[in-house]
């Protein structure tokens, strides 16, 4: 997942081009880049991280702020199946593979292990 804290984004001291310390819609649209290059479409995903964070890209401070990322994105060439897939249809794809595992543990018994702290450790 793709987050919109800056200093994850784009570093705690990264100024952009104009002279203003903190990510941009920019920043973050080159991260989603790294990450497609990296593990490909199918796995990226976005989160925004809007539960009391407050150095958040500008241009993404809230949801309001979508747009100028899914416009950034159309620009650098992203389909709209490939936006279709960082917006939402790879986190279903997740939840509902998670949802099949829960679904096939249903009347398995939890694990009685248990854990035991070493003293003095």
């Amino acid at each position: 997942m793709v987050t919109f804290v800056s200093d994850f984004v784009a570093g705690p001291f990264w100024v952009s081009s104009d002279g203003a310390v903190g990510a941009t819609v920019i920043e973050v649209a080159d991260h989603i880049d790294h990450i497609k290059a990296v593990a490909g479409i199918d796995h990226v995903g976005i989160g925004g991280d809007y539960d009391g964070c407050t150095n958040l890209a500008r241009g993404l401070e809230d949801v309001s702020g979508y747009p100028n990322l899914v416009a950034e994105l159309l620009h650098r060439g992203y389909s709209e199946e490939d936006l279709r897939k960082v917006l939402h249809l790879n986190l279903l794809r997740i939840v509902r593979a998670a949802e099949k595992v829960r679904d096939s543990m249903t009347g398995t018994l939890p694990s009685e292990a248990v854990f035991h702290a070493e003293e003095g450790k």
